[in-house]
């Protein structure tokens, strides 16, 4: 087992093992599900980073991993839990919980692969305030664009005749979203790609706060 194998699985022991021990006691189902998703995100990252050296194993592939393999893999990784809302007898009714659900997954995602980027650098100063910036933009593009997953979901799942291809779409939109962040990063627009993942937070919250001023008298 090489290093980078070895830190991506050590980390998802040592964060996902006293997060399942809280997500035990808690009392609150919606609660305890945030927290599995997340657990589930953390170890997306483990599986993503190994199919992705399994597709991607010289340096002549770099491009094309990161503007088309490696958005798709990594969008389905971090989705495949949220289709269990689509399981109408534990979820008549899907709702916002789907939402949380899905950044959480993205979250955990972000934080394996912003340690790994940590772990490859040389580990100065620079680096630090790197991995800051990091955090507050690509971090929270995968956290968002799990999350737009979950909201094509949530209006969608009623169509259940059209479920499959609907399903397809949305991975599409959030690989989509997720390969134009990586595209822009490397032209004189970064810093287009730098607000895009904060746009999309501020509108998913805008989104979500609107949901419940709706359903308040």
């Amino acid at each position: 087992m090489n290093d980078l194998s070895y830190q991506f699985i050590s980390s998802f022991f040592a964060m996902a093992i006293p997060l399942l021990f809280v997500a035990f006691i808690i009392d609150n189902k919606d609660s305890r599900r945030i927290i599995l998703f997340f657990c589930w995100g953390i170890f997306s990252g483990v599986l993503a980073f190994n199919i992705n050296n399994y597709f991607g194993f010289t340096w002549s592939q770099a491009d094309r991993m990161a503007l088309s393999v490696a958005p798709m893999i990594e969008e389905v990784c971090k989705g495949l839990p949220v289709l269990l809302f689509l399981n109408g007898k534990k979820y008549p009714q899907i709702n916002k919980q789907i939402i949380f659900c899905a950044m959480a997954s993205g979250i955990g995602f972000s934080i394996q692969e912003s340690m790994y980027y940590f772990a490859i650098s040389s580990r100065d100063l620079g680096d630090i305030a790197a991995l800051v910036v990091r955090t507050f933009t690509t971090a929270l593009m995968h956290g968002m664009t799990t999350a737009f997953f979950g909201f094509g979901l949530m209006f969608m799942s009623k169509l259940r005749q059209m479920l499959v291809p609907l399903i397809f779409g949305l991975f599409a939109f959030s690989v989509s979203i997720h390969a134009l962040y990586n595209l822009l990063l490397n032209t004189y627009l970064a810093f287009v790609a730098l607000i895009m993942p904060l746009l999309m937070f501020i509108t998913g919250w805008w989104f979500v706060r609107n949901m419940d001023s709706k359903k308040r008298p």
